[in-house]
């Protein structure tokens, strides 16, 4: 079986949750015997390959030309969607964001319309799609996977090095007002407990209005993954209070270390944690601060551990996504 991966450009020098999810599906694949070869060239000649994989349906310009080529082809085509409504969650929304959503809407729904296959990543997604776009299409859910390494990481070090008190609240990902840092800096600042954001800055003003917020925040830029494994093993807590998650690669990161989950309970957050997470509403700042508090006041629960470990290992989502495969040529 040969399939040829097709992702965006710049998918390694702009690091983003679709960036990991591709990486870790093919590491994972590859040690299933599955042939992958990789491609951000709307021309490849896709004759050799059995199938096309595309990613992410969010930036859908780039993934647009890549389908057209696999239709050329004839190929047949599997969609990761990594779909959300995003404009339904940009404050203040202009004329030009609502223009250019639109505009992607009409590529979003050829793709959707005319994939052989769609591997969302959670039910509520799938009924995202189906609504949005009145698809009817064979699917199959595969969730985010998590390492099993971070479970495994060392307490030693971290705090003595950067001069922080233990038992701090974390928060990984992208530094942008999606992910809401900047709600965090403000009440952590408010309640006196030490706060680190680890990730690349999307946007430096906002970056900017997080360390005015609360100077004494911790901002780590780049880290290896030993060194990120180990910051979420010592973190009390780990809040992604963003305006929307699908599920976000980092509250299962966090949540298989161990740490306490404060996330939004926008996107398919809730049907990957049940209630082992405490859930907010981004634009509440009250219901973060307590939600925050009450976190921070709980020991480290064993469950969130034990149904992360059990349910989404990265080489158990492989196994689905090969199975998909299988399932999809087997139909021709």
């Amino acid at each position: 079986m040969e399939v040829l991966f097709y992702i965006r450009e710049d998918y390694l020098n702009n690091i983003a949750g679709d960036t990991i999810q591709f990486l870790k599906t093919k590491e994972y694949l590859n040690q299933l015997g599955v042939g992958i070869t990789v491609s951000h060239d709307p021309h490849e000649n896709l004759f050799a390959y059995d199938i096309i994989h595309l990613f992410n349906t969010i930036r859908v310009n780039d993934t647009y030309r890549f389908f057209k080529n696999a239709c050329h082809y004839k190929k047949k085509i599997i969609l990761t969607p990594i779909y959300w409504n995003y404009i339904d969650y940009i404050p203040k929304k202009n004329e030009l964001e609502l223009v250019y959503w639109n505009e992607g809407n009409r590529l979003r729904n050829e793709i959707f319309q005319k994939v052989d296959m769609i591997l969302p990543s959670s039910e509520i997604e799938m009924r995202q799609i189906e609504k949005n776009f009145l698809v009817n299409k064979p699917y199959q859910i595969i969730p985010n996977g998590v390492d099993i390494a971070f479970e495994s990481g060392k307490v030693d070090g971290f705090c003595s090095s950067h001069n922080i008190k233990d038992d701090f609240v974390l928060c990984v990902g992208r530094i942008c007002q999606h992910k809401n840092q900047l709600s965090l800096a403000q009440i952590t600042k408010e309640l006196n407990i030490p706060l680190v954001l680890v990730g690349p800055v999307n946007n430096m003003k906002y970056y900017n209005q997080c360390i005015n917020a609360n100077p004494k925040l911790k901002y780590i830029s780049c880290v290896s993954h030993l060194e990120l494994v180990n910051i979420y093993k010592v973190a009390k807590v780990h809040a992604l209070v963003s305006w929307y998650e699908i599920p976000g690669l980092a509250n299962l990161e966090a949540g298989l270390a161990g740490c306490n989950l404060v996330t939004t309970r926008e996107g398919s957050t809730k049907e990957y944690f049940k209630d082992l997470a405490d859930y907010v509403d981004s634009t509440n700042l009250n219901e973060i601060r307590n939600s925050i508090i009450s976190a921070m006041k709980k020991g480290k629960s064993l469950n969130l551990h034990k149904h992360i470990k059990s349910k989404y290992l990265w080489q158990h989502i492989a196994e689905k996504i090969k199975d998909s495969y299988k399932d999809l040529l087997e139909k021709e």
